[in-house]
């Protein structure tokens, strides 16, 4: 189970930068501002998932998404992960990919110290290393004073935060919502809190900007259904090193679209991350041996 987990977790950091990626461009290319794709992809999950719930069969009513179990603390999740994705974008705006997710995941050490101390989990000492580990290569990669924006660094670690918080949220819920219903409820929530400062603000659309809003709901939508599965099946302190893993997908991106040689810090800081990942597993298993 754990490894299904694990799995879930490094597909979940692929898409999540491939996503991101594709907001820089609406955003950079396009005029949107990031409130409008967070705003946009809430409204085609929503759509989608509207659209599911008049299927034949389908598990899903209106009244579990209008009166869900545990509703404030499902909304508070989802919150919290709208928060994350619109704050993710404007770094991505205004960082290169590989430093905005460099800074972005600092997430998986605020939840394994997060994961400790609201849900009890036993964070062992091969889980601290492993993450801490990991963490060191994060900053090898990021090099802390290069980057000109602090707007968007401050938006980078802020958009962490908001997604640990999420994370810690959902791994409460596991027993009451299903992936199905975290996406749903991150849907509708999103529509409800952002209509407003978006329609004030409102960029007119293009056909190459609505299909490539299209793509960015599909890719974000399958790396929340990752990681919302992967949450339900492992604690949220032992997946932490591994979404480190994301930085390497992010410096691949940056290394193939925009031909951005990495450099030898980068390098040692991307094994050092795969390191922390192997690590916290080693010494977990390890101790459960002993």
């Amino acid at each position: 189970m754990t490894s299904v987990a694990v799995g879930l977790t490094l597909l979940s950091g692929l898409l999540y930068v491939l996503g991101y990626a594709l907001s820089k461009i609406l955003v950079a290319h396009h005029g949107m501002s990031p409130l409008q794709v967070t705003f946009l992809r809430c409204v085609v999950i929503l759509l989608v998932g509207l659209v599911a719930i008049s299927w034949p069969g389908n598990r899903m009513t209106w009244g579990g998404l209008l009166r869900p179990e545990k509703a404030w603390e499902q909304r508070a999740a989802a919150a919290a992960l709208v928060a994350s994705n619109a704050l993710a974008v404007l770094a991505y705006s205004l960082l290169s990919v590989t430093s905005a997710s460099a800074l972005g995941f600092t997430a998986p050490l605020l939840l394994a110290l997060l994961g400790g101390l609201f849900l009890h989990e036993r964070v062992s000492l091969g889980r601290w290393l492993g993450t801490v580990v990991g963490f060191v290569g994060m900053l090898l990669i990021v090099k802390p004073g290069g980057e000109a924006s602090l707007f968007g660094i401050v938006a980078a670690f802020g958009g962490a935060l908001t997604y640990a918080v999420y994370q810690v949220l959902i791994r409460r819920l596991r027993d009451v919502a299903t992936t199905l219903d975290t996406l749903m409820q991150v849907a509708l929530v999103g529509v409800v809190l952002l209509a407003v400062p978006v329609a004030a603000d409102w960029r007119s659309l293009d056909l190459s900007s609505v299909g490539l809003t299209v793509a960015v709901a599909v890719v974000q939508t399958a790396a929340l259904a990752s990681i919302a599965a992967a949450l339900h099946r492992s604690e949220a302190s032992r997946l932490a090193p591994w979404q480190f893993c994301g930085l390497l997908w992010a410096m691949m991106l940056d290394a193939l679209v925009l031909h951005a040689t990495p450099t030898f810090e980068s390098l040692v800081g991307a094994v050092l991350v795969m390191a922390g990942g192997v690590l916290a597993q080693a010494l977990k298993a390890r101790t459960a041996a002993s």
